[in-house]
């Protein structure tokens, strides 16, 4: 079984699982031989200790005196128990061990566990981390919480949390749990109710999933050309007009890690350099400072490309000359 947490389902199978270490306890695991293990020629007796607040498994040397029956748990199945604690790994908690092993084989027993059950053990997680009586949402000034009836209501004149400034900081979150992702939860709340019940609210929970939209696989000339900074206007020291200007400068920013040597980003600059000209000239032609000069596009020219050091592609663009623009009307 792979939870997904993107998913409510998922958070509450997670929570399920979580519940699956103490019935393993309840059911008499701590003290019990689970499996005997080969290592180096040698045999070791895998067992379940208590110490302190933790349960671990641990490796206990094999010997004819200490051999007792392998224990099984009473509601995992003998072969998918069997296939798991082969793999558990001595000196690790008992939790991360099922978490890491067991959970992964357990596809029928999460698929037997009902919606009501489900339901159940969400809600029974909920209340152990006090989400009655706590604000949930704040929406235009209006606080809505669950009730000790476990009704979702409505705080209209902040008689039950009057800090406004502070209340922030009060909603409800659950920050210490792998399993449980804060953002399914808070975009299942936007779809709450008053009036529903917790049993409800968690329903909605349950069928709320995040959706990601995977990234589009950029081309060879999208990794090339990362960012095309803003054009500069420049003028020589003789012209004094601020209506005109004598050339553009334009820096295209390369990606240096991408390629080992100068020589190589070069040869890959040659490759796509029309493809940069006019992607130069278009966003030459949308900038909005260009537009206040009044000049048509197909007045200006690219006039010298120099590849920097630093990996920077710079771009000099000139007005064409009155010649020359009357040649191509």
């Amino acid at each position: 079984m792979v939870i997904d947490t993107r998913t409510g389902m998922g958070c509450a199978w997670g929570i399920c699982s979580k519940s699956i270490t103490q019935q393993l306890v309840e059911d008499g695991i701590v003290g019990k031989t689970i499996f005997i293990l080969s290592r180096n020629e040698r045999l070791h007796l895998i067992q379940v200790v208590a110490h302190r607040r933790y349960i671990y498994v641990c490796a206990q040397k094999y010997s004819p005196e200490n051999v007792e029956p392998l224990w099984y748990p009473s509601f995992i199945q003998k072969e998918v128990w069997q296939q798991a604690v082969s793999q558990f790994i001595p000196d690790y908690t008992l939790s991360h061990n099922v978490e890491k092993y067991l959970l992964p084989v357990m596809d029928e027993y999460f698929n037997n566990i009902s919606e009501i059950e489900l339901i159940a053990q969400v809600k029974m997680f909920l209340i152990e981390r006090r989400i009655l009586d706590c604000p949930i949402r704040s929406c235009k000034k209006k606080t809505y919480y669950f009730n000790q009836n476990e009704i979702y209501s409505i705080d209209k004149n902040s008689k039950i949390f009057p800090y406004e400034g502070r209340l922030k900081f009060r909603i409800f979150k659950i920050l210490d749990e792998r399993y449980f992702d804060m953002r399914v939860w808070t975009k299942a709340v936007t779809q709450f109710k008053v009036g529903m019940t917790l049993d409800e609210c968690i329903m909605i929970f349950l069928k709320t999933r995040l959706i990601f939209i995977e990234p589009e696989e950029r081309t060879p000339f999208e990794i090339l050309v990362q960012l095309i900074k803003s054009p500069v206007y420049e003028r020589i020291p003789e012209n004094q007009d601020p209506s005109t200007f004598d050339r553009i400068r334009v820096v295209v920013c390369l990606p240096r890690y991408h390629f080992s040597s100068w020589q190589e980003l070069r040869a890959e600059v040659k490759k796509y350099r029309h493809k940069i000209f006019r992607k130069a000239f278009q966003m030459i032609a949308e900038d909005r400072n260009f537009k206040k000069y009044q000049i048509p596009i197909h007045c200006i020219k690219l006039s010298n490309a120099i590849l920097l050091r630093d990996f920077s592609l710079e771009l000099i663009f000139e007005p064409k000359t009155l010649s020359s623009y009357e040649r191509k009307k």
